[in-house]
């Protein structure tokens, strides 16, 4: 009987890695695979990347990386700094990475890749398969368009997270995106306070 088929996945964290590993198992041989260059502070990169190894020892699945190269996403996000989180910069941001892990997986003559990407609430399936597609042009690795979020995958994800005791991060990686997350909790904060009582 053949074997099942090497999937890459391309792993943002480990607290999304587990629910997404925990589904491709059933049909796939998931190997992971390391590259986050938007993590531009080292001790966060290391920090998760650890993080990422660990698990893959708890799962019983190998982990390839790549080099940690930031200045590869400064040259990729150059002049979309300013750009929402879920808008143009993500998009950059998802088709360098999904390049590098389509150029490891086509190196281990893997010919299926998918993302952890599509675990997180501003990554919708549609905008991580567009750069995909975009990503993988010229490559003999094939997309697969799994949608994390769908079947209780994130509840599945947090759960597995706390079981194994796992660093979850407040922000998705790159430094706009921790600005973006600490003015939304300003804001939250700020709004259960209320208005200051006039002195």
């Amino acid at each position: 009987m053949p074997g099942k088929p090497r999937l890459l996945l391309h792993v943002c964290c480990a607290p999304c890695s587990t629910a997404c590993i925990e589904r491709l198992q059933v049909d796939y041989e998931v190997v992971l695979f390391w590259y986050n260059p938007n993590l531009s502070d080292a001790q966060e990169h290391d920090l998760r990347r650890s993080e990422a190894r660990r698990y893959a020892e708890t799962a019983r699945v190998e982990i390839l990386e790549a080099p940690h190269d930031p200045e590869r996403w400064d040259e990729a996000a150059a002049g979309l700094l300013d750009e929402p989180e879920g808008g143009r910069r993500c998009d950059a941001c998802f088709r360098l990475r999904l390049r590098v892990a389509g150029e490891a997986a086509a190196a281990h003559e893997i010919g299926l890749l998918t993302s952890t990407l599509t675990l997180g609430p501003r990554k919708p399936l549609a905008k991580v398969a567009a750069a995909a597609e975009e990503a993988l042009a010229g490559l003999p690795v094939e997309y697969l368009p799994f949608d994390f979020k769908k079947q209780g995958g994130v509840d599945r994800s947090l759960q597995l997270s706390k079981q194994h005791g796992l660093y979850r991060q407040s922000f998705c990686g790159c430094e706009p995106s921790r600005r973006e997350r600490e003015a939304r909790s300003r804001d939250t904060l700020t709004r259960r306070r209320g208005p200051r009582s006039a002195r």
